[in-house]
């Protein structure tokens, strides 16, 4: 509206005056430019704001000067001004239809952003996922390798490699804190395997009597040992841990009831870890 206005005079009003004291006949117009101007910028709205504007510069142009207003109307139907009115037609046309083909790639354009920022934001997820199940990958590996290697030592002959390896497995099914497994009958039970992880305040000692669950080893009806636990989570007290345990515990069997060693040679001694 403003340009409209401001080319209106500067192109219409102003020449209008001055051609009107001076005898001059304007033809074309030099309002014309400013039609075509704004026709150029804004398309068909432009071509009739400017249209509006360059008629309503005149008038009062005219009034002004002291001549006549249709005078000056008269002369709109000449060969110059016809000609100057079509091109400014014309080139609102254009302009229109090149507005209309912006406005169409801004919309384009906008609903592009949105898929992509849309498909950003589902990578982003996906990545969240990949990690999510990248770590689960490792953590069963590394489980897998864990049930391996105590497989491997509970399948074994050696009864203090046996003995750690249920000891290790009872930790990771519970979460204790702290497991031992003692061999023999009797009063005459060794410490055969420990794993201690309480900390080094500490004070209190292993002992059978205070242990949070105690699982007994067996060979037929025979028990030939005992799988002790402290530190075992509240949660994680309930029937099927004790069903695990006792599975853990019937598994060792085997290596620990191996041929009793000559009397020359050592007993292993129960290596404790903290």
């Amino acid at each position: 509206m403003f340009e409209a206005a401001g080319l209106a005079a500067a192109l219409a009003f102003l020449p209008e005056v001055a051609g009107a004291r001076a005898g001059a006949v304007l033809e074309p117009h030099p309002g014309w430019i400013a039609v075509l101007v704004l026709a150029a910028r804004y398309g068909s709205g432009g071509f009739f704001a400017g249209l509006v504007a360059s008629a309503v510069a005149v008038g009062i142009g005219s009034t002004v000067a002291g001549t006549g207003l249709m005078t000056r109307w008269s002369r709109l139907d000449s060969g110059p001004n016809l000609i100057a009115f079509g091109a400014s037609l014309a080139v609102s046309w254009i302009a229109s239809w090149h507005l209309r083909r912006q406005a169409d790639l801004d919309e384009r354009y906008r609903a592009i952003s949105d898929r992509a920022s849309q498909a950003q934001a589902t990578t982003e997820i996906l990545r969240g996922v990949v990690a999510t199940l990248r770590a689960r990958a490792d953590r069963s590996l590394n489980s897998l390798s864990f049930l391996r290697d105590v497989a491997a030592r509970l399948e074994g002959t050696d009864p203090t490699a046996a003995a750690e390896g249920a000891v290790d497995l009872a930790l990771a099914r519970t979460g204790a804190s702290a497991a031992a497994v003692k061999v023999g009958l009797g009063g005459f039970q060794r410490l055969l395997a420990v794993r201690d992880a309480r900390g080094p305040m500490a004070l209190t000692p292993l002992a059978l009597q205070s242990a949070d669950l105690t699982v007994p080893i067996r060979k037929g009806k025979e028990r030939i040992g005992v799988i002790a636990l402290w530190g075992i989570p509240p949660s994680a007290l309930d029937g099927a841990a004790a069903h695990d345990l006792e599975i853990i515990a019937s598994w060792c069997v085997r290596a620990l009831t191996v041929p009793a060693r000559r009397p020359n040679e050592p007993a292993a001694l129960a290596r404790r870890v903290v």
